[in-house]
């Protein structure tokens, strides 16, 4: 986003993007705890992250002309690097 002290129309768009799927994300997880009882709010938490994931992974995919087969085998190794991505920080962090 080094734009030698510009900025350009692209740039904004791309920042407003990532703020609206942020939001998006914080909402969705967020509902899920506010609305179920505590005992399981942790997994309903972690179960909609993954399906956002996967759901953008698999968005992609299909914008980029995929079929629903290549989507969806997209989608999982979206999914897994995620996965992958998150045990390598847990193990980083020393938890």
């Amino acid at each position: 986003m080094v734009g030698a002290g510009t900025v350009r129309s692209s740039d904004i768009e791309l920042i407003f993007a990532q703020l609206l799927g942020a939001a998006g994300v914080a909402v969705s997880v967020s509902m899920g705890v506010l609305l179920l009882p505590d005992s399981v709010e942790l997994e309903v938490a972690e179960y909609l992250l993954a399906a956002l994931i996967s759901l953008i992974g698999f968005a992609v995919a299909r914008g980029a002309g995929a079929t629903r087969l290549r989507a969806v085998v997209y989608a999982l190794l979206v999914l897994s690097c995620a996965v992958a991505i998150a045990i390598l920080k847990n193990l980083l962090a020393g938890h």
